[in-house]
């Protein structure tokens, strides 16, 4: 069975075909190459740097070595411009090609209209090279292409695919009241409706998160949707010492040093929350120190808040976007690692600090989570900055509480987000390949 695991987003994909890889089984993660962000890049995830974040988009990461099961259209990767080729250079190049895809094209037209087709137009070689596997896993967008492919596949969800993305057209996406539309109308719609068309021809809809549980009633595909945990590589996501990180974070305090991985948001993090419940504990711990992103939609309000509430010496703001790499070594050079706290649900990040036996400070939604696991997930399970700063004081006071709390925290990621999804991702795949040859 050879497996294609397609749309690297924030580096999913790259971490679930290395962990499919080190089980034995014949995985390639295959790379968009109309997304140059530096996140879905491979490289970001093993390399130990930071960028200023106004460079993402465009950056050129350090050539490194890339592990021969990466595929990518030559020249998007390796030589990769310092700007990504406009849409119309894209179509340009795939046009030679649009005879070979006049099924694809009437499809698109069909479902999307004319922007459809020509997004399928644009993904050709995306189209062609999932055609030539067992089995696709697809992030993003990849269920539409994986759909075009006309091959048996796995629609894997992280957030926007499912709860935006497939409602662009229908004006209530999540979080509609307050985020607008991130680009042009018309685009937007046909995306939308390619989406669909993915979810709609999938084998299997893997829901990481039970908040995506209303979106898939909507869409009419909660019969094959199955609950299925984010994939953490929890052999790189261990615990271990950063003794210079921590000093040099630390500044000469005593600790403890407290980091919190998400960016200056209000409304989809709660950054304000821990700040006003970080300030609350410090109160009592002078040495205490909290480290977090300088970027964010709300940055110049935390910058306000933080000299409002007399903490600018203990709060450390970063200037520049971290690598995976990077990121895993304040981790583990941190004593406890905060989420959010509006959402009620965690993501990859909240779950490597776990995987790192790091405490984690988060808002779950306990009704959601009910059933999921044999167990909740061990978290410090705060909202109010109140609770946050409770919740701080104590981990602050009881080092064998902290070391408990983190203990447990990686002992339960290990068995719901580790090595146990392997097989029941690969009887997944083994399942819809039946299907399909059942049906035709």
């Amino acid at each position: 069975m050879r497996i294609a695991v397609f749309e690297n987003l924030a580096n999913s994909a790259y971490i679930v075909t290395k962990v499919l890889r080190q089980h034995g089984q014949d995985a390639e993660l295959v790379l968009d190459p109309v997304d140059r962000h530096v996140m879905s890049d491979p490289r970001w995830e093993d390399l130990d740097i930071e960028l200023p974040t106004d460079q993402l988009a465009e950056s050129r990461l350090p050539d490194a070595e890339l592990p021969e099961w990466i595929r990518f259209r030559p020249g998007t990767l390796t030589d990769r411009p310092a700007t990504p080729p406009g849409r119309i250079g894209r179509i340009a190049h795939a046009l030679p090609k649009a005879p070979g895809m006049a099924r694809e094209l009437r499809l698109a037209t069909r479902v999307a209209g004319w922007r459809g087709a020509r997004m399928v137009l644009d993904r050709e070689w995306v189209v062609r090279t999932l055609s030539r596997y067992d089995c696709v896993i697809a992030y993003g967008m990849g269920p539409a292409w994986a759909a075009f492919a006309d091959v048996p596949y796995l629609a894997e969800t992280w957030g926007g695919d499912i709860t935006m993305l497939p409602f662009y057209d229908t004006g209530d996406w999540e979080g509609h009241e307050t985020v607008p539309l991130p680009g042009p109308k018309a685009e937007l719609s046909a995306q939308a409706r390619l989406q669909r068309l993915g979810y709609r021809r999938a084998g299997r809809v893997l829901l990481t998160d039970p908040r995506f549980d209303p979106f898939a009633e909507r869409l009419g595909i909660s019969g094959k949707s199955v609950h299925m945990g984010f994939f953490i590589d929890t052999e790189k996501y261990a615990p271990g010492p950063e003794p210079e990180l921590r000093e040099e974070l630390l500044g000469g305090r005593a600790g403890p040093l407290v980091f919190m991985p998400s960016r200056q948001d209000w409304y989809w993090k709660g950054s304000d929350r821990l700040l006003r419940g970080f300030a609350a504990a410090a109160e009592r711990r002078d040495g205490a120190v909290l480290v977090c992103p300088g970027w964010g939609a709300d940055l110049e309000r935390s910058r306000e808040l933080i000299a409002e509430l007399g903490i600018g010496e203990r709060v450390r703001l970063l200037g520049s976007a971290m690598s995976k790499g990077r990121l895993r070594r304040f981790y583990r050079a941190a004593d406890i690692v905060a989420d959010q706290f509006t959402v009620g649900s965690y993501g990859g990040s909240a779950l490597e600090a776990m995987s790192c036996a790091r405490p984690l400070l988060i808002s779950l939604d306990r009704e959601r989570f009910a059933g999921r696991f044999d167990t909740f997930p061990p978290v410090v399970n705060v909202a109010e900055p109140e609770e946050i700063a409770a919740a701080l004081e104590r981990l602050f006071a009881d080092d064998a509480h902290r070391a408990r709390v983190g203990a447990e925290a990686r002992d339960w990621v290990v068995a719901n987000h580790g090595p146990p999804l392997v097989q029941r991702t690969l009887d997944l795949c083994a399942a819809v390949i039946a299907e399909r040859a059942g049906r035709r």
